[in-house]
Protein backbone atom coordinates (compact mmCIF):
# COMPACT_ATOMS: atom_id res chain seq x y z
CA UNK A 1 0.00 0.00 0.00
CA UNK A 2 3.11 2.57 0.86
CA UNK A 3 4.59 1.56 -2.20
CA UNK A 4 1.39 3.04 -4.56
CA UNK A 5 2.73 6.29 -3.14
CA UNK A 6 5.84 5.90 -2.53
CA UNK A 7 6.83 5.21 -6.45
CA UNK A 8 4.78 8.51 -7.60
CA UNK A 9 6.23 10.41 -5.26
CA UNK A 10 9.83 9.34 -6.00
CA UNK A 11 8.69 10.24 -9.70
CA UNK A 12 7.60 13.29 -8.92
CA UNK A 13 10.48 14.54 -6.59
CA UNK A 14 13.13 14.23 -8.61
CA UNK A 15 11.87 16.93 -10.79
CA UNK A 16 12.71 19.26 -7.86
CA UNK A 17 15.95 17.96 -7.57
CA UNK A 18 17.23 18.43 -11.28
CA UNK A 19 17.69 15.12 -11.03
CA UNK A 20 16.55 12.33 -13.85
CA UNK A 21 13.27 9.92 -12.63
CA UNK A 22 15.78 7.14 -11.91
CA UNK A 23 17.29 8.98 -9.17
CA UNK A 24 14.28 9.16 -7.44
CA UNK A 25 13.63 5.47 -7.10
CA UNK A 26 17.39 5.09 -6.00
CA UNK A 27 16.03 7.52 -2.80
CA UNK A 28 13.27 4.95 -2.68
CA UNK A 29 15.30 1.82 -2.33
CA UNK A 30 18.43 1.79 -1.23
CA UNK A 31 17.97 3.58 2.02
CA UNK A 32 14.47 2.02 2.57
CA UNK A 33 16.21 -1.33 2.32
CA UNK A 34 18.98 0.12 4.94
CA UNK A 35 16.40 1.90 7.56
CA UNK A 36 14.53 -1.54 7.24
CA UNK A 37 17.55 -3.31 9.22
CA UNK A 38 18.59 -0.72 11.28
CA UNK A 39 15.66 1.75 12.20
CA UNK A 40 13.86 0.80 15.49
CA UNK A 41 10.46 2.61 14.15
CA UNK A 42 7.80 -0.14 12.89
CA UNK A 43 5.64 3.12 11.30
CA UNK A 44 8.31 5.39 9.77
CA UNK A 45 8.96 5.31 5.40
CA UNK A 46 11.92 6.46 4.65
CA UNK A 47 12.29 7.40 1.00
CA UNK A 48 12.49 10.84 -0.70
CA UNK A 49 10.73 13.66 0.81
CA UNK A 50 9.32 16.96 -0.32
CA UNK A 51 11.55 19.87 1.62
CA UNK A 52 14.53 18.08 1.61
CA UNK A 53 13.99 17.09 -2.40
CA UNK A 54 13.48 21.12 -2.32
CA UNK A 55 16.62 21.72 -0.58
CA UNK A 56 18.55 19.25 -2.50
CA UNK A 57 17.48 20.98 -5.49
CA UNK A 58 18.55 24.75 -4.60
CA UNK A 59 22.04 23.10 -3.82
CA UNK A 60 22.15 21.47 -7.10
CA UNK A 61 20.96 24.58 -9.33
CA UNK A 62 23.38 27.01 -7.09
CA UNK A 63 26.42 24.76 -8.69
CA UNK A 64 25.46 24.34 -11.49
CA UNK A 65 26.59 27.67 -12.38
CA UNK A 66 29.73 26.67 -11.77
CA UNK A 67 29.78 23.53 -14.89
CA UNK A 68 27.61 26.19 -17.36
CA UNK A 69 30.53 28.79 -16.82
CA UNK A 70 32.98 26.11 -16.92
CA UNK A 71 31.77 25.57 -20.73
CA UNK A 72 31.25 28.76 -21.32
CA UNK A 73 30.29 30.03 -23.86
CA UNK A 74 29.05 26.63 -25.26
CA UNK A 75 26.38 24.53 -23.11
CA UNK A 76 27.06 21.46 -21.28
CA UNK A 77 25.50 18.27 -22.79
CA UNK A 78 22.49 16.97 -21.09
CA UNK A 79 24.66 13.75 -19.81
CA UNK A 80 27.29 15.97 -18.63
CA UNK A 81 24.77 18.21 -16.49
CA UNK A 82 23.08 14.75 -14.96
CA UNK A 83 26.18 13.62 -14.10
CA UNK A 84 27.63 16.51 -12.40
CA UNK A 85 23.97 16.85 -10.29
CA UNK A 86 24.04 13.17 -9.82
CA UNK A 87 27.50 13.96 -8.12
CA UNK A 88 26.17 16.81 -6.17
CA UNK A 89 23.46 14.74 -4.87
CA UNK A 90 24.89 12.21 -3.96
CA UNK A 91 27.70 13.97 -1.91
CA UNK A 92 25.57 15.86 -0.19
CA UNK A 93 23.87 12.93 1.03
CA UNK A 94 26.93 11.50 2.35
CA UNK A 95 27.62 14.56 4.33
CA UNK A 96 23.92 14.54 5.60
CA UNK A 97 24.47 10.88 6.03
CA UNK A 98 27.85 11.16 8.07
CA UNK A 99 26.08 14.55 10.09
CA UNK A 100 23.62 12.50 11.16
CA UNK A 101 25.07 9.01 12.32
CA UNK A 102 27.62 11.58 14.42
CA UNK A 103 24.08 12.81 16.40
CA UNK A 104 23.41 9.08 16.90
CA UNK A 105 26.79 8.56 17.97
CA UNK A 106 26.90 11.59 20.67
CA UNK A 107 23.44 10.94 21.75
CA UNK A 108 21.65 14.21 20.28
CA UNK A 109 18.40 12.47 20.10
CA UNK A 110 16.84 15.37 22.06
CA UNK A 111 17.38 17.92 19.00
CA UNK A 112 13.97 17.99 17.44
CA UNK A 113 12.51 19.67 21.18
CA UNK A 114 15.84 22.56 20.45
CA UNK A 115 14.02 24.08 17.73
CA UNK A 116 11.04 26.29 17.96
CA UNK A 117 7.79 25.41 16.18
CA UNK A 118 7.93 28.75 14.69
CA UNK A 119 11.13 28.77 13.02
CA UNK A 120 10.18 24.67 11.71
CA UNK A 121 7.22 26.24 10.00
CA UNK A 122 8.60 29.04 9.01
CA UNK A 123 11.12 27.38 7.27
CA UNK A 124 8.81 25.10 5.48
CA UNK A 125 6.78 27.23 4.19
CA UNK A 126 9.43 29.52 2.50
CA UNK A 127 10.17 26.24 0.64
CA UNK A 128 6.98 25.42 0.08
CA UNK A 129 6.25 28.57 -1.47
CA UNK A 130 9.46 28.23 -3.75
CA UNK A 131 8.03 24.82 -4.66
CA UNK A 132 4.72 25.99 -5.77
CA UNK A 133 6.31 28.96 -8.30
CA UNK A 134 8.44 26.60 -10.18
CA UNK A 135 5.89 23.54 -10.23
CA UNK A 136 2.77 25.91 -11.27
CA UNK A 137 4.77 26.99 -14.66
CA UNK A 138 5.00 23.13 -15.04
CA UNK A 139 1.23 23.06 -14.96
CA UNK A 140 0.53 25.52 -16.79
CA UNK A 141 3.36 24.85 -19.43
CA UNK A 142 5.08 27.64 -19.68
CA UNK A 143 8.34 28.27 -21.30
CA UNK A 144 11.11 28.00 -19.06
CA UNK A 145 13.64 31.40 -18.25
CA UNK A 146 16.35 29.07 -18.98
CA UNK A 147 18.65 30.08 -16.77
CA UNK A 148 20.58 28.64 -13.67
CA UNK A 149 20.77 31.92 -11.70
CA UNK A 150 17.39 32.52 -11.45
CA UNK A 151 15.46 33.19 -8.24
CA UNK A 152 12.33 32.32 -7.08
CA UNK A 153 11.38 36.11 -7.45
CA UNK A 154 12.46 35.91 -10.90
CA UNK A 155 10.99 32.92 -11.61
CA UNK A 156 7.70 34.22 -10.66
CA UNK A 157 7.89 37.38 -12.59
CA UNK A 158 9.13 35.37 -15.36
CA UNK A 159 5.59 33.09 -15.51
CA UNK A 160 3.54 36.31 -14.55
CA UNK A 161 5.42 37.91 -17.51
CA UNK A 162 4.55 35.23 -20.00
CA UNK A 163 0.73 33.84 -18.77
CA UNK A 164 -0.45 34.84 -22.46
CA UNK A 165 1.49 31.70 -23.51
CA UNK A 166 -0.23 29.01 -21.21
CA UNK A 167 -0.01 25.59 -22.82
CA UNK A 168 -4.07 25.14 -23.41
CA UNK A 169 -3.64 21.03 -23.41
CA UNK A 170 -0.71 20.87 -20.57
CA UNK A 171 -2.92 23.13 -18.76
CA UNK A 172 -6.22 21.17 -19.14
CA UNK A 173 -4.56 17.65 -17.86
CA UNK A 174 -2.48 19.10 -15.16
CA UNK A 175 -5.42 20.78 -13.45
CA UNK A 176 -7.61 18.42 -14.36
CA UNK A 177 -5.63 15.82 -12.83
CA UNK A 178 -4.80 18.15 -9.39
CA UNK A 179 -8.77 18.50 -9.16
CA UNK A 180 -9.22 15.02 -9.51
CA UNK A 181 -7.18 14.50 -6.85
CA UNK A 182 -8.25 16.58 -4.17
CA UNK A 183 -12.04 15.76 -5.28
CA UNK A 184 -10.72 12.26 -4.03
CA UNK A 185 -9.50 13.27 -1.23
CA UNK A 186 -12.18 15.22 -0.62
CA UNK A 187 -14.26 12.12 -0.85
CA UNK A 188 -12.05 10.00 1.17
CA UNK A 189 -12.73 12.35 3.67
CA UNK A 190 -16.15 12.60 3.84
CA UNK A 191 -16.92 8.37 4.33
CA UNK A 192 -14.12 7.52 6.37
CA UNK A 193 -16.17 4.58 7.43
CA UNK A 194 -15.56 2.91 3.47
CA UNK A 195 -12.49 0.95 4.27
CA UNK A 196 -12.37 0.28 0.47
CA UNK A 197 -12.79 3.83 -0.34
CA UNK A 198 -9.96 4.40 2.20
CA UNK A 199 -7.18 2.24 0.79
CA UNK A 200 -7.64 3.41 -3.19
CA UNK A 201 -4.12 4.79 -3.82
CA UNK A 202 -5.08 8.30 -5.06
CA UNK A 203 -2.07 9.25 -6.77
CA UNK A 204 -1.31 6.00 -8.38
CA UNK A 205 -4.94 5.94 -10.06
CA UNK A 206 -4.07 9.71 -11.13
CA UNK A 207 -0.69 8.20 -12.65
CA UNK A 208 -2.48 5.57 -14.30
CA UNK A 209 -5.23 7.61 -15.78
CA UNK A 210 -3.47 10.42 -16.96
CA UNK A 211 -0.85 7.92 -18.61
CA UNK A 212 -3.84 6.18 -20.65
CA UNK A 213 -5.70 9.17 -21.82
CA UNK A 214 -2.03 10.46 -23.14
CA UNK A 215 -1.77 7.79 -24.65
CA UNK A 216 -5.20 7.69 -26.21
CA UNK A 217 -5.42 10.69 -27.10
CA UNK A 218 -2.12 11.67 -28.07
CA UNK A 219 -1.36 14.28 -25.85
CA UNK A 220 2.39 14.24 -26.67
CA UNK A 221 2.02 14.06 -30.49
CA UNK A 222 -1.02 15.59 -31.43
CA UNK A 223 -0.83 18.40 -29.14
CA UNK A 224 2.69 19.27 -27.95
CA UNK A 225 1.91 18.06 -24.50
CA UNK A 226 5.89 17.31 -22.35
CA UNK A 227 5.94 13.86 -21.59
CA UNK A 228 7.61 11.48 -19.18
CA UNK A 229 9.58 10.23 -22.20
CA UNK A 230 12.14 7.32 -22.16
CA UNK A 231 14.10 6.67 -19.14
CA UNK A 232 16.83 3.71 -18.29
CA UNK A 233 15.68 1.75 -15.45
CA UNK A 234 18.71 0.20 -14.67
CA UNK A 235 19.81 -0.78 -10.96
CA UNK A 236 21.98 1.21 -9.23
CA UNK A 237 25.78 1.03 -9.44
CA UNK A 238 28.04 1.34 -6.24
CA UNK A 239 29.91 4.50 -6.80
CA UNK A 240 31.96 6.16 -4.23
CA UNK A 241 30.50 9.81 -3.95
CA UNK A 242 33.11 12.66 -4.25
CA UNK A 243 32.74 16.05 -4.70
CA UNK A 244 33.14 17.44 -8.09
CA UNK A 245 34.87 19.33 -9.76
CA UNK A 246 34.00 23.70 -9.99
CA UNK A 247 32.37 22.92 -6.45
CA UNK A 248 32.70 24.35 -3.45
CA UNK A 249 33.01 21.68 -0.54
CA UNK A 250 31.29 24.12 2.34
CA UNK A 251 28.17 24.37 -0.21
CA UNK A 252 27.74 20.63 0.16
CA UNK A 253 28.84 20.87 4.07
CA UNK A 254 26.22 23.78 4.89
CA UNK A 255 23.26 22.22 2.54
CA UNK A 256 24.23 18.99 4.22
CA UNK A 257 23.65 20.84 7.90
CA UNK A 258 20.83 21.94 6.77
CA UNK A 259 18.89 19.04 5.45
CA UNK A 260 19.73 17.01 8.37
CA UNK A 261 18.10 19.53 11.05
CA UNK A 262 15.07 19.14 9.25
CA UNK A 263 15.07 15.94 7.69
CA UNK A 264 15.88 14.58 11.62
CA UNK A 265 13.39 16.65 13.40
CA UNK A 266 10.45 15.63 11.14
CA UNK A 267 11.90 11.58 11.04
CA UNK A 268 12.10 11.53 14.86
CA UNK A 269 8.71 13.55 15.63
CA UNK A 270 7.17 10.90 13.09
CA UNK A 271 8.46 8.14 15.09
CA UNK A 272 7.79 9.14 18.16
CA UNK A 273 4.31 10.28 17.16
CA UNK A 274 3.20 6.62 15.16
CA UNK A 275 5.19 4.12 18.35
CA UNK A 276 3.13 6.45 20.80
CA UNK A 277 -0.30 5.69 19.34
CA UNK A 278 1.07 1.90 18.58
CA UNK A 279 2.23 1.28 22.54
CA UNK A 280 5.99 0.40 21.18
CA UNK A 281 9.73 2.39 21.98
CA UNK A 282 11.62 4.39 19.85
CA UNK A 283 14.87 5.25 20.46
CA UNK A 284 15.92 8.51 19.10
CA UNK A 285 19.52 8.07 18.86
CA UNK A 286 19.33 4.86 17.38
CA UNK A 287 17.03 6.55 14.86
CA UNK A 288 19.64 9.13 13.94
CA UNK A 289 22.15 5.95 13.74
CA UNK A 290 19.79 4.20 11.20
CA UNK A 291 18.99 7.35 9.12
CA UNK A 292 22.34 8.50 9.26
CA UNK A 293 23.66 4.77 8.07
CA UNK A 294 21.06 4.51 5.26
CA UNK A 295 22.05 7.79 3.81
CA UNK A 296 25.52 7.19 4.04
CA UNK A 297 25.20 3.76 2.16
CA UNK A 298 22.42 5.20 -0.08
CA UNK A 299 24.65 7.71 -1.51
CA UNK A 300 26.91 5.34 -2.89
CA UNK A 301 24.55 4.12 -5.23
CA UNK A 302 22.95 7.30 -6.49
CA UNK A 303 20.61 8.39 -4.02
CA UNK A 304 20.72 12.24 -2.80
CA UNK A 305 19.37 12.74 0.97
CA UNK A 306 16.10 10.78 2.46
CA UNK A 307 14.09 10.84 5.37
CA UNK A 308 10.97 9.59 6.99
CA UNK A 309 7.86 10.72 5.35
CA UNK A 310 4.88 12.15 6.76
CA UNK A 311 2.20 11.00 4.59
CA UNK A 312 3.87 7.71 3.84
CA UNK A 313 4.02 6.72 7.38
CA UNK A 314 0.47 7.84 8.21
CA UNK A 315 -0.18 5.21 4.99
CA UNK A 316 1.80 2.91 6.86
CA UNK A 317 -0.50 3.22 9.74
CA UNK A 318 -3.66 2.79 8.38
CA UNK A 319 -2.73 -0.27 6.56
CA UNK A 320 -1.88 -1.78 10.18
CA UNK A 321 1.89 -2.55 9.84
CA UNK A 322 3.79 -3.91 12.64
CA UNK A 323 7.23 -4.15 12.02
CA UNK A 324 9.69 -2.88 10.06
CA UNK A 325 9.34 -5.57 7.02
CA UNK A 326 6.66 -3.08 5.89
CA UNK A 327 9.51 -0.93 4.67
CA UNK A 328 11.94 -3.31 2.83
CA UNK A 329 8.78 -4.93 1.19
CA UNK A 330 8.43 -1.45 -0.22
CA UNK A 331 11.66 -1.01 -0.97
CA UNK A 332 11.21 -4.84 -3.57
CA UNK A 333 8.07 -3.38 -4.88
CA UNK A 334 10.04 0.24 -5.97
CA UNK A 335 12.87 -2.54 -7.25
CA UNK A 336 10.01 -3.85 -9.38
CA UNK A 337 8.76 -0.77 -10.89
CA UNK A 338 12.59 0.37 -11.48
CA UNK A 339 13.56 -2.69 -13.75
CA UNK A 340 9.82 -3.04 -15.54
CA UNK A 341 7.40 -0.22 -14.68
CA UNK A 342 9.47 2.82 -16.65
CA UNK A 343 9.21 2.18 -19.99
CA UNK A 344 5.03 2.36 -19.48
CA UNK A 345 5.30 5.74 -18.30
CA UNK A 346 6.41 7.17 -21.31
CA UNK A 347 2.82 9.00 -22.34
CA UNK A 348 2.73 10.21 -18.84
CA UNK A 349 1.98 14.16 -18.94
CA UNK A 350 5.33 16.11 -16.88
CA UNK A 351 2.41 18.29 -15.86
CA UNK A 352 0.63 16.26 -13.90
CA UNK A 353 4.15 14.89 -11.92
CA UNK A 354 4.20 18.54 -11.29
CA UNK A 355 0.41 18.78 -10.19
CA UNK A 356 1.25 15.85 -7.56
CA UNK A 357 3.94 18.14 -6.54
CA UNK A 358 1.38 21.04 -5.87
CA UNK A 359 -0.46 18.96 -4.38
CA UNK A 360 1.60 18.14 -1.61
CA UNK A 361 2.85 21.64 -0.70
CA UNK A 362 -0.52 22.94 -0.63
CA UNK A 363 -0.61 20.54 2.59
CA UNK A 364 2.67 21.67 3.51
CA UNK A 365 1.40 25.22 3.42
CA UNK A 366 -2.34 24.23 5.00
CA UNK A 367 -1.37 24.87 9.09
CA UNK A 368 0.70 27.86 8.44
CA UNK A 369 -2.44 30.21 8.69
CA UNK A 370 -3.32 28.94 11.80
CA UNK A 371 0.47 28.98 13.35
CA UNK A 372 0.65 32.83 12.10
CA UNK A 373 -2.42 34.00 13.68
CA UNK A 374 -1.80 31.75 17.34
CA UNK A 375 2.06 33.60 16.92
CA UNK A 376 0.17 36.99 16.72
CA UNK A 377 -1.74 35.95 19.65
CA UNK A 378 0.28 35.42 21.84
CA UNK A 379 2.10 38.07 20.70
CA UNK A 380 5.32 35.76 20.05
Amino acid sequence: MVACLLIPQALSYSSLTHLPPAYGLYTALVPALVYGMLGTSRHLSMGPEALVSVLTGTLVKGQLKHLYAAYSPNTPPDEAVDDFSAAVASAVALASGLCTFALGMFRFGFLDSMISESSLRGFISGAAIVVLIGQTRIVLGLPSSNSVHSSPWNDLCHMLSHLGQIHAATAAVSLGALAFLRLLRFVKRQFRSALWLQGIPDTLVVIILATLVSWAAKLGREYGVAVFGSVDGDLPRFSVPRVPAYVDSKDIVSSAITITMIGVVESVIVAREYASRNHYAVSSNRELVALGVSNIIGSAFGSYPAFGSLSRSKLNDRAKATSQLSGIVAAILVLVSLLGLLPYLYHLPLGVLAAIIVDAVVSLLSATPHAISFLFKVQA
